[in-house]
């Protein structure tokens, strides 16, 4: 009796280091597991994209560049008359970001006077004159789509306010500017300021 209690105390000192090793590994791996699921509740609590950090604000900003970028993009590389900054930056400043009724009535984002195909209608628009800003009624083209617009934009500013080819925005800004393109006195500087502001230049180098 005596030797079997021995061999019983003998198996529990040499079970001991084990047990303490085993429990350790088992508190350990609790830890490791808690620290896991923290770390995966942290990751799904976190927007998983950047547009769900945007403000709705930003979000419609973010839709009208594209929707502009597009076709601004296609157009620029088959005729290389107007870069799409300037283009898009325009159809920021003259459409509101796309709220104006001439832009969803008319599919007329850039304020482009006159006919279109024949196509008019009558829309108020507010100009300045001697340095005043002052509302008045006028005629604007009407287009069948955006894609037109654009096409008609380009060919009327290549023509009459920018150089085709122009590669530097600023200097096209001027130019629109200096030409005659709005009577707004501050017109190069905002655009200018909104193609910095939304990076619009990596348009023009899309390939």
């Amino acid at each position: 009796m005596a030797n079997k209690k021995r061999q019983i105390k003998k198996f529990q000192q040499s079970a001991a280091p084990i047990i303490f090793v085993i429990a350790l590994i088992v508190i350990g791996g609790g830890f490791w597991v808690r620290g896991l699921l923290d770390h995966v509740s942290r990751t799904t609590d976190q927007p998983t994209t950047q547009s769900s950090q945007l403000s709705a604000t930003q979000l419609k900003q973010r839709r009208f560049i594209r929707k502009l970028a597009t076709p601004a993009v296609r157009v620029y590389h088959s005729n290389r008359q107007v870069l799409p900054s300037i283009v898009i930056a325009q159809a920021i400043i003259e459409s509101s970001w796309g709220d104006s009724q001439l832009f969803k009535e008319a599919n007329n984002p850039f304020g482009m006077k006159g006919s279109y195909n024949g196509q008019t209608k009558l829309y108020p628009t507010a100009e300045v004159y001697n340095g005043k800003r002052v509302m008045i009624n006028d005629y604007f083209r009407v287009y069948p789509n955006l894609q037109a617009a654009i096409v008609d934009h380009d060919t009327v500013v290549a023509d009459k306010f920018v150089p085709a080819g122009t590669t530097d925005y600023a200097v096209a800004a001027r130019a629109l500017q200096n030409n005659g393109y709005a009577t707004d006195p501050n017109y190069a500087a905002k655009v200018i300021h909104v193609i910095d502001a939304y990076r619009l230049t990596r348009f023009d180098t899309t390939q």
